[in-house]
């Protein structure tokens, strides 16, 4: 039996009229370090109807504009067919328009890239919001060349001017020399710690007018996420991720949203599937109470 997001009845779940979409990619081709991500999709759907449906901060009901679980995409054999397979079936399904909110579920943080690309071509000044561990700007890297995991924001830059990248504390030498002004764009969790407040507002200044979000779980601290494929110690807190997104998404017009990279531990240990689930809910909150028509 299919799996949906949060498994509401079927008038809350119908494709014409329903607002958020939920595309489950279990992609997993690149990776180099943890196995384990082309399951997470399936296990952010499997808890999340453990969720209540309503959000605690703000009493708003996110479910209530309706939730589409679309099929989920098969992975193809090669990295450069997967990428063509997302983006054909994004620009199929029609996510990217004004009745219509997608949020994508991975599968590695390759996936991230053809959506980008889809999103780029319906808005024209777009740019891009990136939680994470990692810079991801390799131009190639391993069995992925350029449609690595290591290598999609490389690609996001292909398309769009600019990315903000929070959380970020590990990068390679190549990253700075191939995007040396990048760094401008890095928002460390030690830097937010320190000034929270003015980290999100430089980050408000870098994006554009259209922005897309792409969370990569490793971006919060292991506690808070340990399955994911490359933990780093010293992440991002679970407010801090939340806080953050409320603020972009008041003042900017966010188009679409992906969670990706949650590797299910197994067994009882399912707090990273759980804090994924969480903060898709989250996402529909703030762009729910927002756009609001």
């Amino acid at each position: 039996m299919k799996k949906t997001f949060l498994e509401l009845e079927p008038e809350l779940c119908n494709p014409e009229t329903a607002y958020f979409h939920i595309l489950p990619i279990p992609y997993e081709g690149t990776v180099c370090f943890g196995k384990g991500t082309d399951e997470g999709p399936d296990a952010i759907l499997a808890v999340s109807d453990q969720m209540e449906y309503i959000d605690e901060e703000t009493l708003y009901p996110f479910y209530k504009r309706g939730v589409f679980t679309c099929d989920p995409i098969p992975a193809a054999e090669t990295p450069r067919e997967e990428m063509e397979r997302i983006e054909e079936t994004v620009r199929r399904l029609d996510l990217f328009r004004p009745d219509r909110f997608p949020i994508a579920l991975g599968g590695e943080h390759s996936v991230s890239g053809p959506i980008i690309r889809v999103a780029s071509e319906k808005y024209d000044d777009l740019s891009v919001l990136q939680f994470d561990a990692h810079s991801d700007l390799r131009d190639a890297f391993g069995p992925g060349g350029r449609d690595s995991h290591a290598s999609v924001m490389a690609r996001a830059l292909d398309c769009v001017e600019t990315v903000v990248q929070v959380g970020i504390r590990s990068f390679s030498e190549e990253d700075l020399e191939r995007f040396p002004k990048q760094v401008e764009n890095f928002l460390t969790p030690t830097m937010l710690e320190d000034d929270f407040d003015g980290c999100a507002e430089h980050a408000l200044t870098r994006l554009s007018k259209n922005v897309y979000i792409t969370v990569d779980m490793d971006a919060f601290d292991p506690a808070v996420a340990p399955g994911v494929g490359t933990p780093e110690p010293g992440g991002l807190s679970w407010r801090q991720v939340v806080r953050f997104i409320q603020a972009v998404v008041a003042a900017k017009n966010v188009v679409g949203a992906d969670v990706v990279e949650t590797a299910p531990l197994g067994g009882r240990h399912l707090v990273t599937e759980f804090a994924a689930a969480r903060l898709v809910a989250k996402i529909m909150t703030a762009v729910g109470r927002k756009k609001a028509f």
